[in-house]
């Protein structure tokens, strides 16, 4: 497997791979994702970020996707029941976001997304970083899962914004780079 920038022709394969990711977490009985988001306007301006990530198998076919960046997460500014392992804030940040991680049906188990977030730890040393955050749903098991198995330690409670009519709290994670 490898770790790549999405190409424009990978944003309808992203999609399909977000549809599966809506479906598992239903599945779940997780309400994250099912209001349509994450939409294909948000993946669109990440790959115009240069934001947008996918792992591709060795026939080339993109497995897993995610969004990371670094121009700080506003939602992160404000932690409950705990704090980040390290201080900075996103006016300032110093520290990589991940967002947007799913992994096709077909491929779990395969450690895509392992390689994603390694990829994610590696992208955010070159750039100087201290840090990688990362949140999910205290719901998603699977994801808290990767997450403590991958070094993350979890710090607290965060609550998004951009919830739809779902839970807007996070379980926040954060791992030193």
């Amino acid at each position: 497997m490898q770790f790549r920038s999405t190409r424009a022709s990978d944003v309808d394969r992203i999609m399909d791979i977000l549809a599966e990711g809506r479906r598992a977490l239903a599945e779940l009985g997780i309400d994250q994702w099912q209001g349509g988001y994450p939409h294909r306007e948000a993946i669109e301006i990440d790959r115009a970020r240069g934001e947008s990530y996918v792992v591709v198998d060795d026939e080339g076919t993109v497995v897993a996707t995610a969004m990371v960046g670094f121009s700080g997460e506003g939602d992160y500014d404000l932690i409950d029941r705990g704090s980040w392992l390290t201080a900075t804030r996103s006016d300032d940040a110093c520290y990589g976001v991940v967002h947007r991680v799913a992994v096709s049906a077909s491929c779990k188990g395969r450690g895509a997304a392992s390689l994603l977030l390694a990829c994610a730890e590696e992208l955010t040393r070159d750039r100087g970083c201290e840090s990688v955050r990362i949140d999910t749903h205290p719901g998603n098991l699977p994801m808290r899962r990767l997450l403590e198995k991958s070094g993350y330690a979890e710090c607290g409670v965060i609550y998004i914004a951009h919830a739809e009519a779902g839970t807007p709290e996070r379980i926040a994670y954060e791992k030193l780079v």
